[in-house]
């Protein structure tokens, strides 16, 4: 099960437009994957909750904007929405 950080810490982002985008990458195995947590809409220090984070609507442009701004090894990663 999937569920978002207390702490953003450990997440990624990307800056799209006024937006930042929260994404994780990781491995399992040889696998490469990113879970795409959304936009975040809280300050720094605000404890990260459901409704701080707007859901991504267009999942085929934020993939291809993930795919051109990771490395290599990622551009055949499998991306997960939650």
């Amino acid at each position: 099960m999937i569920e978002y950080p207390n702490d953003l810490s450990g997440c990624d982002f990307l800056q799209v437009g006024e937006k930042r985008l929260l994404y994780l990458c990781s491995h399992i195995g040889p696998r490469a994957f990113i879970v795409v947590l959304g936009f975040y809409h809280g300050q720094k220090e605000d404890f990260v909750i459901k409704d701080l984070i707007e859901p991504v609507q267009d999942k085929i442009e934020i993939k291809d904007l993930l795919s051109k701004a990771l490395t290599p090894e990622y551009s055949n990663a499998h991306v997960f929405f939650l």
